[in-house]
């Protein structure tokens, strides 16, 4: 059975990926002891040797409901699963939604389970030696066992398969998410286990850039000294060289070594980035700071990711990252200095709004992803409501608060112990406004956007930022909600398409084949109904490439490649007589 099968039956399975130990009990490395009813379960929770666990290849364990074995799959399946729900990721484009997180909504999937006895079959690597009967009442049930044996669960993989009856797991739509929570069981022996998006790793009380700095002044030091001491640290918690931060004096250093009392800076300049040289206490904390100069946005955010939210290099779309912004976003270069702890999501949050991209998770494909916020440049699909949207599923709305008739650009910080949301940290400031938008004629008032851009020194990034978030937002933008069956539901979040709709016309009545960006996808009735909510990104026009010379001459409107812009002659016309596409 696929989506097009008449008489499809929908069917759901979950994946555990549950960690396991490489060694075998009581054999070298492994060096625990005990009786074959003390073995281990090859966990880190019931671990007897901890030297010597080493991660190898997790357990799959496969969940469904009802009668799974019917259902053609070769996998051991325990047929415990109730309920699968899932919450979608919802982008924020550019962090351009003041209601909404700079990196938008978390996807999220709530599972339930209903514990019952269990034979311990896979879950229990030593089961023939064991004396004692898994099922046996007083020796608790599978999720209760389970629970115990798998203390350090969180961020375990889960994987949730959605196809129909007959097909294989590998031929079934996936969703990767990371566990956060178990509940249960409860009064009912129901399990409720709820999973997250990767880029939940990287909220405040996770990850934070740089990481918090443990030394501190070991002496009074004078406002010139080149060196001194730290106590209450150890090399490993700072850089071999680098910048640091004493209250509000911003230091630089070529090394550092272990003392007496801790550790030793040397070659140190005093005074740095536009912070005056103070004397400082006994006491005083000293904190290692994170400094990026002209670097590719891909790399700062990969950076960030990686050493600072901690996730793995595997989970991040890195090639398809530096193609788009290599090819939309090639003139910007990230400079920052950050000078105490900052939420990495903050700073995501930060570099989006700035750089004029976004990222989110793709449950589907198991990666994060990345997209410049632009205009087409090849025809996007048509979706109509005679051939795609389910009727009576379509509505708009208006998101007024993100209107933006003023455009205020801060950036070139030039004090680093000042709040970076704060006008005073920055040299310089660019506005841009659409004076006339605020008239009684128009929309009656000004709406002002700030954008506190730590990220942008230069001149052209900030005026570019501004226009491009003024030229969207001028006027309110809109928002879309519709339903598709499951025929259309390869369309998903960072996807543009078209819409013609009877809800949506010009001011004569005709229908308008306006732009949007999805920014959710949902199925909402699991291999049967997708949700998805889009924003108009009309407005972001359409992509042309001026061709080299050489190129091939213009072969008329009905086959030239949408993004080919074809230069005409003095009339402003190509050769077959239609209008030449004008640089404004």
């Amino acid at each position: 059975m696929t989506e097009t099968t008449v008489g499809r039956e929908p069917v759901q399975i979950v994946e555990i990926k549950q960690p396991l130990c490489s060694r075998t009990f009581g054999v070298s490395p492994c060096l625990a002891q005990g009786s074959n009813d003390e073995k281990c379960y090859n966990t880190r929770g019931t671990c007897g040797f901890t030297s010597a666990f080493n991660l190898g290849t997790p357990l799959s364990l496969y969940f469904g409901k009802g009668r799974p074995g019917e259902q053609g799959l070769a996998n051991y399946i325990i047929p415990s699963l109730v309920s699968v729900t899932t919450s979608p990721t919802r982008i924020n484009l550019a962090s351009a939604n003041p209601d909404a997180q700079g990196l938008g909504n978390r996807a999220l999937c709530n599972i339930t389970f209903q514990d019952h006895p269990h034979t311990d079959r896979l879950v229990d690597p030593y089961l023939s030696g064991r004396s004692w009967d898994p099922l046996s009442p007083d020796r608790g049930s599978f999720w209760t066992r389970w629970l115990v044996r798998n203390k350090y669960r969180q961020n375990i993989e889960i994987v949730v398969y959605e196809g129909y009856a007959g097909q294989t797991l590998a031929a079934m739509k996936t969703r990767k998410y990371f566990l956060q929570s178990v509940q249960g069981p409860d009064a009912q022996g129901r399990v409720r286990v709820q999973g997250k998006d990767i880029l939940a790793r990287v909220e405040e009380r996770k990850a934070q850039a740089p990481v918090a700095s443990p030394g501190e002044l070991y002496a009074d030091i004078t406002n010139s000294q080149t060196s001194f001491e730290v106590s209450n640290a150890v090399l490993a918690d700072y850089a071999t060289s680098g910048t640091l931060r004493i209250n509000d004096e911003i230091v630089t250093y070529t090394g550092v070594a272990t003392s007496t009392n801790g550790i030793t800076f040397s070659g140190v300049t005093r005074g740095t980035d536009n912070s005056d040289a103070d004397a400082h206490s006994t006491g005083d904390a000293v904190q290692q700071c994170l400094r990026y100069t002209s670097e590719p946005p891909e790399d700062v955010v990969e950076d960030l990711l990686t050493t600072y939210g901690g996730i793995s290099s595997s989970f991040l779309d890195t090639t398809n990252w530096a193609s788009e912004i290599n090819t939309y976003l090639a003139a910007y270069e990230l400079t920052a200095l950050i000078t105490e702890p900052t939420s990495v999501y903050k700073l995501l949050s930060e570099i989006q709004e700035q750089v004029l991209f976004y990222i989110w998770w793709d449950e589907r494909d198991a990666l994060v992803k990345l997209k410049a916020v632009r205009g087409v440049d090849s025809q996007p699909d048509i979706l109509t409501d005679s051939a795609n949207i389910i009727s009576g599923s379509l509505s708009f709305s208006e998101k007024p608060r993100q209107r933006a008739s003023q455009v205020w650009v801060y950036y070139s910080q030039n004090d680093y112990a000042e709040n970076p949301d704060s006008a005073d940290a920055y040299a310089k400031q660019y506005v841009i406004a659409d004076l006339e938008s605020e008239t009684d004629e128009l929309y009656g008032e000004p709406s002002i956007r700030k954008v506190y851009a730590r990220w942008l020194r230069l001149d052209a990034l900030a005026q570019n930022t501004a226009s491009k978030i003024i030229i969207r937002f001028v006027d309110i933008p809109t928002e879309v909600k519709f339903r598709v069956d499951a025929k259309d539901r390869d369309y998903w979040v960072g996807d543009t398409v078209e819409i013609l709709h009877h809800f949506d016309v010009d001011q004569y009545g005709q229908r308008r084949r306006r732009r949007w960006t999805i920014v959710s996808a949902e199925e909402i009735a699991p291999g049967e109904v997708i949700e998805y909510v889009a924003e108009d990104s009309t407005l972001y026009g359409e992509i042309y490439y001026v061709l080299p010379s050489g190129a091939a001459n213009y072969p008329g409107y009905d086959v030239a490649p949408e993004k080919n812009c074809y230069i005409g002659n003095a009339a402003g016309q190509v050769s077959d007589g239609e209008t030449a596409g004008r640089i404004s």
